[in-house]
C-alpha cells in the first residue's frame, strides 16, 4: 500500500463554538468526501474514517461502502474538541508508506493522490508540502490557489503528505495541525511539490461550499 488517507468525521457543531464552525449539510458533504477519494485516478491508496463518536457517520458507511475493500471504519467514543486522538487513532490503522488526510467537509479532484506520489520521492525526503485551492461556489469552477508556508496559520492537513515512518504524535487544541508539523515534521527533509487538487470548501465564517 503505497498512500493512506485518514478522515476524522464529527458531523455535529462544534460545542466550545455553540455549533457555529461546523458545516452545513455535514452528512451531504461527507458522502461527497468519500466519493471523491473513490473516484481518484490513483488506486494504490486506502481511506480511514475515524468516527469521532458519530453515529450517523457510521450509519452511513455501513449503507454505502462496509463492503468497500479500501474504505476502512473506526468508531471511537466522542473526544474533545480539537482532539489529536482521532487522526492518530486513523495513522494507528494505516497500512501505507506515505500519510495524508482529507476533512470530511473538503474534496479531492480526481488527480490529488496521483500528484502526490508522483512527486513524493520518498528516498530523499520524509515530508511534502504543497499548495491547495480554495472553492468559491457550489459548482466547483471558482478554485483558487492558496499558497502555503512553513509558519503557523500558512500550513495545515490540507497541504501536508508525510511518511507513517516518522511515527508522528498528534496533540490537541484548534493549533495542532502546526504544532505537530513543527515538532514531527520540520526537523526531517521536505520539499514543496507541485499543487495538487484539494479543495477547501469550508473555512469557518469565510467559505461553506
Amino acid at each position: 500500500m503505497r498512500i493512506s488517507v485518514i478522515m476524522p468525521v464529527y458531523l455535529g457543531g462544534y460545542e466550545s463554538y455553540g455549533g457555529s464552525r461546523g458545516a452545513s449539510n455535514p452528512g451531504v458533504k461527507f458522502m461527497r468526501a468519500v466519493k471523491s477519494f473513490l473516484h481518484q485516478s490513483y488506486e494504490d491508496a486506502e481511506l480511514i474514517i475515524v468516527s469521532d463518536g458519530d453515529r450517523l457517520a457510521e450509519d452511513t458507511w455501513a449503507h454505502l461502502w462496509v463492503n468497500n475493500s479500501k474504505i476502512h471504519f473506526k468508531y471511537i467514543n466522542k473526544q474533545p474538541t480539537f482532539s489529536g486522538i482521532v487522526r492518530q487513532t486513523g495513522i494507528e490503522m494505516a497500512k501505507g508508506d506515505v500519510i495524508c488526510y482529507l476533512d470530511h467537509d473538503d474534496k479531492f479532484g480526481e488527480n490529488h493522490l496521483q500528484i502526490i506520489s508522483d512527486n513524493f520521492d520518498t528516498e530523499k525526503y520524509d515530508w511534502v508540502y504543497y499548495n491547495d485551492y480554495t472553492v468559491h461556489n457550489a459548482e466547483f469552477t471558482d478554485l483558487r490557489e492558496r499558497d502555503n508556508l512553513l509558519t503557523l496559520g500558512r500550513i495545515g492537513t490540507s497541504s501536508i503528505a508525510h511518511k507513517r515512518s516518522l511515527n508522528i504524535v498528534w496533540g490537541d487544541g484548534y493549533g495542532h495541525d502546526f504544532a505537530m508539523i513543527e515538532k514531527y515534521l520540520l526537523p526531517h527533509p521536505s520539499v514543496k511539490i507541485p499543487t495538487p487538487q484539494y479543495y477547501v470548501a469550508h473555512i469557518p465564517g469565510a467559505i461553506d461550499f
